[in-house]
């Protein structure tokens, strides 16, 4: 006589059965060119990102463990500076920002923007919330909006980014000048911003994005903001061809490769 599922163990088995789908649809990892086996079905944006962990449908894309594991702290740190620098304060969980501060004080105390933040809250009452982002944070949220980039051109073409290619990725505090140069450009490129949404959940503002591709030229382009905190514009191209900008945008390297650099670099 066989015995009753145990209340946990359908939905489970059904979740393990979509991930074994998912994996079998999608074989490579979409963060390294396929240099690895996918083994982890990743969610970009992170849900870190998002009050109550709750992030946008259908944004999963197919990860390594190497590439997963590397790209952690990035989203770690900038789920902290999204939560720091939103300048609408009532989106602020109490509890979730605690976790990120004592996650970030634990694992990359460098990218803490002041040694005594912790006991320091006074900044969130504070009608202008821009702070100074110390360079290990810059490089980690840099590495994050690399891993959208990557994420989103395997969204819209199908194929990993790889090392025919080159990337930029800029990103600024909202409120800021630079981020509205940012919009400014990213206004050449595209239309209406899209809302990342999910049922029967409202996720406000919190991510919203745009993408153009030209396939005949192989550009990707990318615009991102994330509540009125971070507003980001990425580009992958042939790197032929953006081998002529100034500053010459950076080569193709893998997020594990990324974020293994970031982690020598700070020690």
């Amino acid at each position: 006589m066989s015995r009753p599922d145990n209340k946990n163990e359908a939905p489970r088995r059904r979740r393990k059965q979509s991930r074994a789908g998912f994996l079998e649809e999608h074989p490579v990892c979409c963060y390294c060119n396929g240099r690895r086996a996918s083994t982890e079905r990743d969610h970009a944006p992170a849900r870190i990102i998002f009050r109550g962990k709750h992030g946008p449908e259908n944004f999963e894309f197919p990860s390594c463990s190497l590439c997963n594991r590397a790209s952690a702290l990035s989203e770690q740190v900038t789920a902290f500076y999204i939560r720091s620098l939103d300048q609408d304060s009532s989106r602020l969980d109490e509890a979730e920002f605690d976790k990120l501060i004592e996650g970030l004080v634990n694992n990359a105390p460098e990218a803490v923007p002041f040694p005594t933040f912790r006991q320091n809250r006074a900044y969130s009452e504070m009608p202008d919330r821009l702070i100074t982002i110390p360079p290990m944070a810059y490089q980690l949220i840099t590495l994050f909006g690399t891993k959208m980039l990557y994420a989103l051109h395997y969204r819209v073409t199908g194929k990993p980014a790889n090392p025919t290619q080159r990337r930029l990725v800029a990103w600024q505090q909202a409120g800021t000048q630079g981020a509205e140069d940012i919009r400014h450009n990213a206004s050449q490129w595209f239309d209406g911003m899209i809302v990342g949404q999910r049922r029967n959940v409202d996720l406000g503002n919190q991510f919203r994005f745009q993408t153009g591709y030209n396939e005949r030229h192989g550009y990707l382009g990318l615009h991102m903001s994330f509540g009125e905190a971070l507003v980001f514009f990425c580009v992958l191209g042939p790197a032929r061809h953006m081998v002529k900008l100034k500053p010459k945008p950076e080569l193709y390297v893998s997020i594990a490769d990324l974020g293994a650099k970031i982690k020598r670099r700070n020690p």
